[in-house]
């Protein structure tokens, strides 16, 4: 009870005069009674939380050694870590592997593609030849007719057959009969 009425009194002091700005002793005073009851408390909070510790610090050092942690806990995940190193590793080296594979087989697909684009483009361009021969042909069949373009046609396919009659060799058994 007396130290409130200490602290009242030291409020009262800095208040109403101006002794704790030109006293040093009376500043060293009023500082003492109003820090001392913080530093009680402090002091207090202190002991009782030392209390609490000591009550349970004999169970967390309860068979907790070096040797012990080091078996119990960090082996045991050491190993556990390697494994799954280990096997990250390995899934690693497959999806390089299957990458390696995939990038072979688009670069395969990648030169069909070009090859039949160029296909495509040949065959565009016969396309377009044919369709102008067709063309060219309607326009003969108006002009001359039809039966005497059918007619020219068929000389030229005899004319063909029997050149190649005269370029193919005579075999053995022609020859002599």
């Amino acid at each position: 009870m007396e130290k409130k009425v200490m602290i009242r009194l030291c409020a009262k002091i800095v208040a109403e005069t101006d002794l704790y700005e030109t006293d040093r002793e009376v500043q060293n005073l009023i500082d003492w009674v109003c820090l001392s009851e913080q530093i009680k408390e402090n002091n207090n909070t202190i002991r009782n939380l030392t209390g609490e510790y000591k009550k349970i610090e004999p169970d967390c050092r309860e068979g907790v050694s070096a040797k012990n942690y080091r078996d119990k806990k960090a082996l045991p995940l050491v190993e556990k870590l390697k494994e799954v190193i280990k096997n990250l590793t390995i899934k690693c080296v497959q999806l390089t592997e299957q990458g390696r594979k995939l990038t072979a087989k688009v670069d395969g697909q990648q030169k069909q593609i070009s090859c039949l684009t160029d296909k495509v483009m040949e065959q565009s361009d016969t396309i377009d030849r044919l369709q102008e021969k067709a063309v060219d042909l309607g326009r003969l069949e108006r002009h001359l007719g039809r039966e005497q373009v059918q007619s020219i046609v068929e000389r030229s396919k005899a004319l063909e057959q029997a050149e190649r009659v005269n370029k193919r060799p005579k075999r053995a058994y022609e020859v002599s009969r």
